[in-house]
């Protein structure tokens, strides 16, 4: 029973961790995101507050809230869209020109 459980939990983990590259992908995808650069280097971190996952920052609130909106389970180029006017972190800069100056519009 033990191992019936812990390959359960395996096998949920790593669904998860490639539904999460799935969602890097479509952002990197639309937005060009270079090998290298500090957007490609935040990876999870651009919707969350660490690098690896876990909570998600002021932009990940966003997309999921747009993502919500849409009746969606999937980030798509549309929903990131529907952020880019946004300024997420409230520093002044809306997000689509922190990403176009490979700032990380969740910091």
């Amino acid at each position: 029973m033990k191992r019936l459980l812990g390959t359960c939990i395996a096998l949920s983990l790593v669904t998860l961790a490639m539904a999460l590259s799935a969602y890097s992908k479509v952002f990197q995808e639309k937005y060009h995101v270079k090998e290298g650069s500090a957007l490609a280097k935040a990876a999870c971190g651009v919707c969350h507050v660490g690098a690896k996952g876990g909570k998600l920052n002021a932009y990940g609130k966003d997309v999921q809230a747009a993502m919500k909106a849409a009746g969606s389970k999937k980030v798509t180029a549309a929903i990131l869209a529907k952020v880019e006017g946004l300024d997420s972190n409230k520093n002044g800069v809306k997000n689509i020109d922190e990403i176009k100056k490979d700032h990380n519009p969740g910091e």
